[in-house]
């Protein structure tokens, strides 16, 4: 699957700013096996205040503006802070269906993203289909069943 580089430049600046986040949807599929096509990078960040300011830090660097964001905002469940376009779009999100952070991140699993080869974290695969199951889109359903048959 082809990473595009913002994707990897955004995950390098959040490891510099040691934000705590999971890549979580679509590409976390790939975690595990060979994911399908996906529209987007969706990544799960703690909510906490702490971790929010990291955050911003780090999308300013990007280059995002921020003249509406408040450290708030990534504390609060279900907000989505969407930048960019498909397939080019990162999805940053405050919380996830089915499952919380502590969780998530309890079971988080380490590996490397991209041709860059990026450390970073994945949602852990029984979160992720607890996720998936809980969204209960058919494509999810597909991806549950595909998880499902993995070996731990």
């Amino acid at each position: 699957m082809l990473m595009h580089k913002d994707f990897e430049e955004f995950l390098k600046l959040l490891n510099y700013h040691k934000a705590k986040y999971v890549i979580v949807g679509g590409y976390a599929l790939s975690a595990y096996f060979i994911p399908r096509a996906t529209k987007d990078l969706d990544i799960l960040i703690e909510p906490s205040q702490n971790n929010a300011i990291k955050v911003i830090e780090a999308l300013k660097e990007f280059g995002f503006n921020l003249s509406n964001l408040e450290t708030k905002e990534l504390m609060s469940p279900e907000v989505i802070i969407q930048l960019g376009r498909p397939p080019v779009r990162i999805d940053i999100l405050t919380s996830i269906t089915g499952v919380e952070w502590k969780e998530v991140w309890k079971n988080r699993k380490k590996g490397a993203f991209g041709e860059s080869q990026i450390s970073t974290y994945f949602i852990g695969k029984n979160q992720l289909i607890k996720n998936k199951i809980a969204t209960g889109r058919e494509q999810d359903l597909l991806d549950v069943k595909k998880l499902k048959k993995l070996k731990e």
